[in-house]
């Protein structure tokens, strides 16, 4: 009779578990089916949006290096206007740079020399144009011009929104110019 007893007791526990603990299964099984769900969603997501990006080229006749320059750091605040009297990158200027802000100005404020493989993009707009008339390109290159602190000029330019960018200027024409700021690594523009 006590065996009977127990018995009856112990399957009753049993029962009793088993209504707690298989609720709980189920609940935790939904949960993690709908996380799992959603984290298959979310990652078919992200893949699509990467198929429909399209891929980033460089504007016609400019090298594939600076492509995208436009998503880069800009080192100017506000557009720079053309220099009254004469400007050698006549019209409406943005710098931009392809190094992050906390490589080329750590604790927030500007570090030179600029590091090696750094690419320099000024890009300007032409008075009265709507599109990019002007490249002009500073590339860091160990060992390409150590006068210069190992930095590679060239200039583009483009008379229509849809021609090609030609070069029309490089090296001694250059830097030439940017001689004036050789404290500041020949670089025109510095961070705002």
């Amino acid at each position: 009779m006590k065996n009977r007893k127990f018995a009856q007791l112990f399957l009753n526990a049993l029962l009793g578990i088993a209504v707690v603990l298989i609720p709980c299964a189920i609940f935790t099984s939904c949960v993690e089916e709908k996380q799992l769900d959603e984290l298959v969603q979310e990652a078919n997501q992200e893949e699509t949006e990467q198929e429909t990006e399209e891929p980033v080229v460089a504007l016609p006749g400019l090298p594939e290096d600076v492509a995208g320059y436009e998503k880069w750091l800009k080192l100017n605040a506000e557009p720079i206007p053309p220099v009254a009297g004469g400007d050698p990158h006549n019209g409406t200027k943005n710098v931009y740079v392809n190094q992050e802000r906390d490589t080329i100005a750590p604790e927030g404020e500007q570090q030179f020399p600029y590091p090696d493989g750094s690419i320099v993009v000024k890009e300007a707009f032409r008075p009265n144009k709507d599109y990019v008339g002007l490249i002009a390109i500073m590339r860091k290159k160990a060992g390409t011009d150590p006068d210069h602190n190992d930095w590679e000029f060239i200039e583009y330019t483009r008379n229509a929104p849809d021609a090609d960018f030609k070069v029309i200027a490089s090296g001694r024409i250059c830097w030439g110019c940017h001689i004036r700021v050789e404290d500041i690594d020949y670089v025109f523009t510095e961070l705002d």
